[in-house]
């Protein structure tokens, strides 16, 4: 096995003494903020203190006004409508937050999570349910590459709305709309919502169409009055989405030109001006207090204002957003989507709203209570670690919807009994993973070239499925190759793909496509299904794609690093300073270091086994207490008293600071 490859940025001086100066950040947070490629005080600001005022306009999505403009005549007029959802917490969380929108407007909604169909939409399942009368069908977390399915929903006199997140296929479903923010004819300003982060736009948007103000042109205006002429520049909206920009040089007398362009128009304007004293038009005032250069800057700051005003005082929006973005945070940490931009602003609400009240919603709490002990803050890690897994545990177990029951449960007693139900089948999730984990590890070897591959296919039959993924990711971790695991089942296989970075696998399967039943999912995970006597093409096929694609250089392993510390800033004021950083995920991970020329002195084993090593990191006469999890293979290295560099996370043990060292280099 070749060493990681330790990767250190190289910071720039100026920006550092510049930052630490101008925005009252410690020396080291203002390093992890320059690796991550912060570099100007706005962006710096919009990172540590997100606001759910920045979260864009959900009309942005393609195909989003479409959508909620049917899903509310459906409601209106009380017609059926199903909710068809991927099973992971991804999807469980999209579909409680689409159902309890729609919910509460008045509609009728039902919803299916697919057992052992596999991924995506099943024909069998449209059968049932076009039978029953439904005839709007909304996919949550999935669909965008249910061609065929949705093909055949049409055939049933169904109209299918996709909301999803994962990559599309060349080859579009032919839905009534898709609000995918991949799709590549979207251009919405973020491209990485999880799939529930989609949903709480779509719901966000159907909410939006009861308001005040849906459909209606407004005009931001900003005016300046010189020897009696007028200048002025209107900026157009509808649904808040800028639809014109235009100036207008009036004599007074000519001022009916802007008038007639306005129409009915509500019009938005800073101060009272007696250009609009007698006027038709219902005229708002904002108290914009900056003094730009151009009227263009004058007009886009009070619209501003506005969406700040509105904002705030939309009670409805505020409730909506309050009683969703918990929901919203917990998928987004499962399904490991960069924690930035609109994603960082989800999490960031979201926790504070299930640390203020975690007993918010009846099923989570029971969760909380049983997974998460001596701990005063719920964080993206531990939700990551100690609630993803339980309530994706359903899911495996093919029973997914055990866990959206617990979420949507409104009743204590029920939730307590549908947990009992949760926590038996996350238990028996632990054992078959156990199982499996063994069952891979002793074929891997008969199936595979472990040094040569560079990337692992392996077929086991006889297992269950369900935490093929989770033992894939594990092989990812050991291997530092894509690995594909597949279960048979007679005729088909299904399987699970986890990859590395630089390979995008579902890239990969689309060049594989003619042999696969289907398939779907991100560039570092998806699944599919295939017919066993399409294996060896399909094995074959995939070796030569990644013989061109991965390079020595792409599987070896790659630490990045934020920056050098010395033993002396390890302490409670630079653990405290990094909280700011939080939530660490995916594109914002916790924080890694390199301290250099240390030593190790009291070893000891730990663990049921001994496998993990408790011991003291000494440089220059000061200690610290630090733990090395899997270390004990460097054990007699370590008590050699040599030298070395070290790359680790800093973290509380109790009230101590203390090192979990993830890897060494002897010098």
């Amino acid at each position: 096995m070749q060493p990681n490859k330790w990767i250190l940025p190289e910071i720039n001086k100026e920006e550092l003494s510049v930052l630490t100066q101008n925005n009252s950040i410690s020396p080291v947070v203002a390093r992890v903020l320059l690796s991550r490629g912060l570099t100007s005080a706005e962006s710096i600001n919009d990172f540590l203190f997100p606001k759910k005022e920045d979260l864009f306009n959900p009309f942005l999505l393609d195909d989003c006004y479409k959508a909620v403009v049917k899903i509310k005549d459906a409601v209106e007029n009380q017609q059926s409508v199903l909710i068809y959802a991927d099973r992971d917490v991804d999807g469980i969380t999209s579909l409680v937050i689409l159902f309890n929108t729609i919910k509460t407007l008045g509609g009728n909604v039902d919803w299916y999570i697919p057992s052992d169909e596999g991924y995506g939409i099943s024909k069998d399942v449209l059968d049932k349910y076009s039978k029953s009368g439904i005839k709007l069908v909304i996919s949550v977390d999935c669909g965008i590459s249910s061609v065929d399915e949705i093909a055949y929903a049409n055939s049933l006199g169904m109209q299918v709305i996709v909301t999803d997140h994962h990559a599309p296929p060349e080859i579009l479903p032919d839905a009534y709309a898709i609000v995918n923010p991949k799709k590549l004819t979207c251009s919405y300003p973020f491209k990485e919502l999880a799939g529930c982060g989609v949903s709480f736009k779509v719901s966000q948007a159907l909410m939006q169409t009861y308001g005040r103000n849906f459909d209606k042109n407004l005009f931001a205006v900003s005016v300046r009055e010189q020897n009696g002429d007028f200048e002025l520049f209107a900026i157009k909206l509808r649904n808040d989405i800028i639809i014109e920009q235009k100036e207008f040089h009036l004599q007074k007398k000519d001022i009916k030109t802007f008038f007639d362009y306005a129409g009915d128009s509500l019009i938005i304007t800073n101060g009272n001006n007696p250009l609009f004293e007698n006027t038709d038009n219902k005229i708002i005032l904002v108290n914009y207090s900056e003094n730009p250069p151009s009227l263009k800057e004058e007009a886009f700051g009070i619209l501003s204002e506005y969406r700040k005003n509105e904002l705030a005082q939309d009670r409805r929006m505020s409730a909506f957003y309050d009683d969703n973005v918990d929901l919203t945070a917990l998928g987004t940490i499962a399904d490991i989507v960069p924690l930035t931009s609109e994603n960082r602003i989800f999490v960031k609400s979201g926790l504070d709203i299930i640390n203020k009240n975690p007993a918010k919603r009846h099923g989570l709490s029971f969760i909380i209570e049983e997974y998460i002990k001596n701990s005063n803050t719920i964080s993206a890690k531990l939700i990551s670690w100690n609630i993803t897994p339980v309530l994706n545990a359903a899911g495996r177990m093919s029973k997914a919807d055990i866990s959206a029951k617990l979420l949507l449960a409104e009743d204590k007693n029920q939730a307590e009994d549908i947990f009992v139900e949760l926590k038996k089948l996350n238990n028996d999730r632990k054992h078959l993973q156990v199982e499996n984990i063994k069952h891979f590890e002793n074929i891997i070897n008969q199936q595979c070239d472990i040094e040569k591959d560079k990337i692992l296919v392996v077929l086991a039959e006889g297992l269950c499925h369900g935490v093929t993924g989770i033992v894939a990711s594990q092989f990812v971790k050991l291997y530092s190759k894509p690995t594909i695991l597949l279960i048979s089942d007679g005729q088909y296989a299904v399987g699970a793909c986890r990859s590395i970075e630089g390979f995008d696998i579902v890239s990969a399967l689309e060049k594989t496509k003619d042999l696969l039943v289907k398939y779907g999912g991100h560039c570092q995970a998806a699944g599919f299904t295939i017919e066993i006597s399409k294996l060896d093409e399909f094995r074959k096929r995939l070796k030569e794609i990644s013989e061109n694609l991965i390079s020595t250089e792409m599987v070896a392993k790659k630490i990045y690093i934020d920056c050098e510390l010395k033993i002396t800033d390890i302490n409670k004021k630079t653990y405290t300073d990094l909280s700011l950083l939080e939530p660490f995920g995916s594109a914002n991970n916790t924080p890694v270091f390199m301290m250099k020329n240390v030593e190790f002195t009291e070893i000891s084993n730990i663990g049921q086994t001994g496998e993990h090593l408790k011991l003291k990191v000494l440089q220059n006469g000061t200690s610290v207490n630090a733990l090395f999890w899997h270390g004990v293979k460097y054990e007699d290295m370590l008590k050699y008293k040599g030298k070395f560099d070290i790359v680790f996370n800093m973290e509380m043990n109790r009230d101590n600071i203390q090192l979990s060292i993830i890897d060494i280099n002897n010098i």
